[in-house]
């Protein structure tokens, strides 16, 4: 058995959050993520400062006693709690004889092992490499190690020259890709577009239980063919944006999309790669915010939940706020707004039903309409297809008082009395 990376966790807590309890959130979170990354945590060094140090991230005095820390302990790298900038990365470097990385570092490699897609792999490589390339040549004796995967070596160059210029190359070719399958995505939504298939899209915080609302939504639906979606209690366990159909037992259908996870601080470089996906909620006819209530820093999640929709362009989606995990949750979350639910234990998911009805078939009209016995396939179309509220056989033909959306009804107008 391979023994763990032992990892020294360093942040700062300056007068980038609103309160000291809000950092102690994100240097836990730090904690998870490297546990994510099935890396030992030995220890947690924090410091207080007004404002991050720009040459080296934290104090000289507190960069020494890291130093010693790493030689005593035998820490093998040092993560800390920021994106770190060129300059701080080599300056630290020259400084901690082990090596650094940063919370961005640590979320792209559990991006990179969740990833399975072709479009999911091509989404974090091109974040990585977008990554990478303003830091060549504080990385480049790591990225040297790889760069057989990128291209050889030229003559007459120099290396991080050579290095740039194939990463940004690497960069043009996987966009195209990425472009390819973003096209086929685009062209899927028109077609649902042109059928009026209303679309709801699940955003939400990373380990929210999006993919448990999901799977709880295909247990009501009468379409049998939809298979469950992986569910785990893991930080990003869903990257692959996957959609399934639902169909009520009144007939009435839509799509549901479960999305990538959110977390504070997530790498623009992510957010830009993965913009293709999360499309999906943009083009959405209903947003279902899900919420984990059982956690203390919910508010926190919320927050960073709506300013990913905000940066993704979201404006004039309705937002529906789904409070998970209430069967978890130790205190009652007080709110007008929104609902609140048990995924995993299925605790209101009739109430969760009937408010998608409300919001994604307000526009549904109600007739009555009298179809011949010799029109009976339209009869059968609208048992499949439509909500049947009351129907009788007659003597020339079946009366029918039907719910269904303007498109369907509008093909049999002929029948309407």
């Amino acid at each position: 058995m391979n023994e763990l990376e032992r990892v020294l966790l360093v942040g700062v807590n300056s007068n980038q959050y609103s309160s000291d309890q809000e950092f102690i959130y994100t240097m836990e979170e730090l904690e998870n993520l490297a546990v994510s990354c099935e890396l030992e945590v030995k220890d947690v060094v924090t410091q207080n400062l007004s404002q991050i140090v720009a040459a080296t991230y934290i104090g000289s005095g507190k960069l020494i006693e890291i130093k010693q820390y790493v030689l005593s302990d035998e820490i093998d790298t040092v993560v800390f709690n920021d994106e770190l900038t060129p300059t701080q990365l080599r300056n630290i470097q020259e400084e901690i004889p082990c090596k650094v990385i940063d919370r961005t570092t640590l979320i792209l490699d559990i991006f990179a092992r969740r990833a399975k897609t072709k479009e999911a792999i091509l989404q974090v490589e091109i974040a990585q490499l977008r990554y990478l390339l303003p830091r060549l040549s504080s990385l480049h004796d790591d990225f040297s190690r790889q760069e057989g995967r990128i291209g050889s070596r030229g003559p007459g160059e120099k290396k991080i020259e050579l290095s740039r210029r194939r990463i940004e190359s690497q960069i043009d070719f996987l966009n195209k890709k990425l472009k390819e399958i973003a096209e086929k995505r685009k062209i899927q939504r028109s077609l649902r577009k042109r059928n009026k298939i209303p679309v709801v899209a699940l955003v939400g915080y990373t380990n929210a239980g999006k993919s448990t609302v999901l799977n709880s939504l295909i247990g009501y639906s009468k379409n049998e063919e939809e298979k469950l979606v992986f569910s785990h209690n893991m930080l990003f366990a869903t990257l692959e944006t996957t959609t399934r159909k639902i169909i009520l037992e009144n007939n009435k259908r839509f799509l549901v999309t479960d999305t990538v996870g959110f977390v504070s601080k997530l790498p623009h470089h992510l957010i830009k790669a993965f913009r293709s996906t999360l499309e999906e909620v943009i083009e959405a006819d209903l947003i279902l915010h899900v919420i984990d209530s059982s956690n203390s820093n919910h508010t926190k999640q919320e927050q960073v939940t709506n300013q990913v929709l905000t940066e993704l362009g979201v404006k004039d989606t309705p937002v529906v706020k789904v409070y998970n995990k209430i069967d978890q949750a130790e205190n009652d979350i007080v709110s007008s707004e929104g609902i609140h639910i048990s995924a995993k234990k299925n605790i209101n998911i009739d109430s969760l039903i009937s408010l998608l009805e409300t919001h994604l078939f307000e526009h549904y009209r109600k007739i009555n309409m009298l179809i011949p016995y010799t029109e009976g396939q339209v009869f059968n179309v609208l048992k499949e297809q439509a909500t049947l509220i009351d129907y009788s056989y007659e003597d020339n033909g079946i009366k029918v008082y039907v719910e269904a959306d303007e498109q369907l009804l509008g093909k049999y107008n002929d029948f309407v009395i």
